[in-house]
């Protein structure tokens, strides 16, 4: 009974398999036949040649592989999508229907390579992991290294780096075991391309130039090329753009030595030279290079390269205002294809529209293809960045024309949009939404959300300068890791010369003699200069790093790459806040209250590095420290009292002089508490070291419960400080959502306390 069972499930297996080979055989005739029949007069020859062979061919393999090549083609050349997913799926019927893994593996694979796989990502992966399952049963290496390394892609296309890391490191073992040179190369790319994006940057690069070494061992020109396109990816990613484009220019010459030359990869690197120049140089379009690109991709019929070249002219002249080029360029030279974009990219053809029309002084029409365009973003899923950028540019155009309250609300759209964003280098997107927040909103007085987001945009002015110092320091080491990497293949390369020489000792011993001795002098000589300035650079990257974090918290990210959160059982935190803060900003304007503010906190800066005090953050006009880390002590409660009465005497001189001189003044108040907090760094680009807890809570709300010229402190700190100080106790006094504490004024040192320091 059992061998019958499994006769019956077999069969219907079998006629599972042949239904869905007849549907797949109604869908081909069905999509391809109209393709075949009146589409190829607009196809490249190589797909016309495709799908004659696809079309007499009877051999599975070969169908599956026709398949997958006009899937790549269509995805890659002519932008068809879902065009692309039918063919890969249709190869993937095929090789159900024959019941062969080896066909298994190749359609499943084909599917991530040659569909896009941000829009089809959970198929693609699937896929993947569907061929990794054959691959493990059949032990077919050679595959499942290809099956690692389209994972590795995918996950690196949805910034998991994690799990990238994991497949880039199954691929390598892989590739050792099959002892193969060329694929440990290329399993390298991807496993440090995983690695740099984690910010294990100089890991990464350290393993990237043993790529390239081993490509250019092997001596094939196609890894080599590879191996170029990847450190330019890894050097324009780490804004080192002069070793971008010297690789980018090494990969350009490669191609134009090989024979036949592969001019659509040649027309490719141009265009990536040309963006590197423009976007990261700062330099002026070369426009007669972009129409090269754009006129080959016209006669070669390679839509997605002609789409990237438009969008990098259209790009760089809206960076530049110059809406005059923009729109000679579309309406007199590419009429045609501007046309087209209502049907590829109505967004972008609406926004253009808009700025030809407010061009063409045509202010109502441009608001209405704005409007149109703000229509269609709402409803797409866009990413944020785009959108965000939309509507900043939809705010200058109506702050140009006077609409304050509209731009208002487009600029708060686009700011709310970037603030949401995961996307590390969302600064530079809040930037100017924020800048005109602040300009509008004194225009119109709202003085305080003019003062909220001048705030805001001094801590995004903050973080972007952290950004730069961080990208400053990594370029530096990076730089470091290549420099002594070229001296090391100097040295072997000045080791083969002196073996050299030694054979031809006897030929002439003298002459040799000096030849070495210049030799070791100039390696001497190079080799002192060059340590000299490795410990320079060396040097100059720590005193940046020091700036950004605590001493200790930059060893540790120096040497492990990384920085723990700690717990401390015990710190005190201290808050301070001005008194009327607000009041006072709204008559004074943005300059001078930016003054006023760096002032005060240079100053308390000053006071607290004398007692040992980490400075945490600057919230608005808030001021927050604490004690008792990065390195835990026992004076921690005792140094912020003390920190705290030297803030208080400093405001209180200020307070007797500016009233001498009839000026505006500030109060402040001081709120202290003593707890357990976490400390450590957030994010993984832009450091800010920061604390975390009910104490930094608690500890807050001491300080709003506090009066101006007054230090109130909790029980807990009062606990630790009494016998150094004298306090009044005040009760217990509510505090919001913390109930009722106890509370102390801090009237000075105690006399015990004073003689004992005199």
């Amino acid at each position: 009974m059992p061998e019958v069972k499994q006769v019956v499930i077999n069969t219907r297996s079998r006629l599972k398999h042949n239904l869905s080979f007849i549907k797949f055989l109604v869908v081909s005739v069905g999509l391809f036949a109209p393709v075949m029949m009146c589409g190829q007069s607009h196809l490249p020859d190589t797909i016309i040649s495709l799908w004659a062979r696809y079309k007499y061919v009877r051999d599975d393999s070969t169908r599956v592989v026709c398949l997958s090549k006009l899937a790549f083609f269509y995805n890659d050349y002519l932008e068809e999508d879902e065009k692309a997913d039918s063919l890969a799926q249709a190869a993937i019927r095929i090789a159900e229907v024959n019941l062969s893994n080896g066909l298994l593996m190749l359609a499943y694979n084909g599917y991530p390579e040659t569909t896009d796989n941000e829009t089809y990502y959970d198929k693609s992966l699937n896929y993947a992991k569907k061929a990794l399952h054959i691959c493990r049963m059949t032990h077919n290496l050679p595959m499942r290294w290809r099956t690692y390394i389209n994972m590795a892609k995918l996950y690196l296309a949805r910034y998991d780096f994690s799990n990238a890391i994991l497949c880039g490191k199954e691929a390598l073992s892989i590739a050792k075991i099959l002892k193969n040179d060329t694929l440990v190369a290329e399993s390298f790319f991807y496993l440090e391309n995983s690695l740099g994006n984690k910010d294990q940057k100089q890991h990464a690069f350290t393993n990237f130039l043993r790529a390239k070494d081993m490509a250019e061992k092997i001596g094939d020109p196609m890894l080599l090329k590879k191996c170029y396109a990847q450190l330019y990816s890894f050097y324009n990613y780490n804004k080192l753009f002069n070793e971008a484009l010297e690789v980018k220019r090494k990969e350009e010459n490669i191609v134009l030595e090989n024979r036949p030359v592969d001019s659509v990869g040649l027309m490719w690197i141009r265009y990536y030279l040309q963006s590197t120049i423009v976007e990261h140089k700062d330099s002026i379009l070369d426009e007669h290079k972009v129409r090269a690109i754009i006129d080959f991709s016209t006669r070669t019929r390679n839509d997605r390269l002609k789409a990237y070249a438009f969008a990098l002219y259209r790009k760089h002249l809206l960076a530049r205002d110059d809406i005059e080029r923009l729109y000679n360029f579309y309406t007199r030279s590419f009429p045609d294809d501007f046309n087209k974009l209502h049907q590829s990219d109505i967004s972008m053809y609406y926004r253009l529209k808009a700025y030809f029309n407010e061009f063409e002084k045509k202010i109502d029409s441009a608001d209405y293809y704005f409007g149109k365009a703000e229509q269609i973003i709402n409803a797409s899923n866009r990413n944020i960045s785009y959108r965000s950028t939309f509507f900043t540019r939809y705010g200058q155009f109506l702050m140009r024309h006077g609409y304050k309250k509209e731009a208002i609300e487009k600029f708060t759209r686009a700011y709310d949009l970037s603030e949401s964003d995961v996307y590390p280098g969302r600064f530079e997107f809040m930037l100017t939404p924020c800048r005109n927040l602040e300009l509008l909103y004194g225009e119109t007085g709202n003085y305080k959300k003019a003062w909220y987001y001048a705030s805001v945009n001094r801590q995004i002015y903050d973080s972007i300068y952290k950004s730069i110092e961080y990208e400053q320091i990594m370029a530096e080491r990076l730089r470091q890791e290549r420099s002594q990497k070229e001296l090391e293949a100097e040295k072997d390369r000045q080791k083969i010369k002196l073996g050299e020489n030694q054979r031809n000792m006897f030929a002439g011993g003298v002459v040799f003699f000096i030849i070495v001795s210049i030799l070791a002098y100039r390696n001497f000589r190079n080799q002192k200069q060059l340590n000299r300035l490795l410990d320079e650079a060396k040097k100059r990257s720590d005193h940046l790093l020091l700036n950004i974090l605590p001493a200790e918290t930059a060893e540790e990210l120096k040497l492990t790459g990384k920085a723990k959160a700690k717990r401390f059982d015990e710190v005190t935190v201290m808050f301070t806040d001005f008194k009327n803060f607000t009041q006072a900003s709204e008559r004074m304007s943005a300059e001078d209250l930016v003054k006023e503010i760096n002032f005060y906190f240079s100053e308390f800066d000053n006071i607290i590095s004398r007692y040992n005090i980490e400075k945490i953050k600057i919230i608005g006009d808030s001021y927050m420290c604490a004690g008792g880390l990065p390195v835990a002590n026992e004076t921690h409660a005792h140094d912020i009292v003390l920190a705290a009465v030297e803030l208080q005497k400093f405001m209180l001189s200020q307070v007797l002089a500016r009233k001498e001189r009839d000026v505006s003044y500030f109060e402040l108040r001081i709120g202290i508490h003593t707890g357990p907090v976490v400390a450590g760094i957030v994010g993984h680009k832009k450091f800010a070291y920061d604390i975390w807890g009910d104490t930094v809570n608690t500890a807050s709300r001491i300080e709003n419960a506090g009066e101006e010229n007054k230090i109130n402190i909790s029980g807990e700190t009062y606990e630790r400080v009494k016998n150094h100080f004298t306090c009044t106790y005040r009760g217990k006094v509510d505090a919001k959502n913390k109930g009722q504490i106890d509370m102390y004024f801090v009237d000075g040192e105690s006399s015990t306390n004073v003689s004992q320091t005199t």
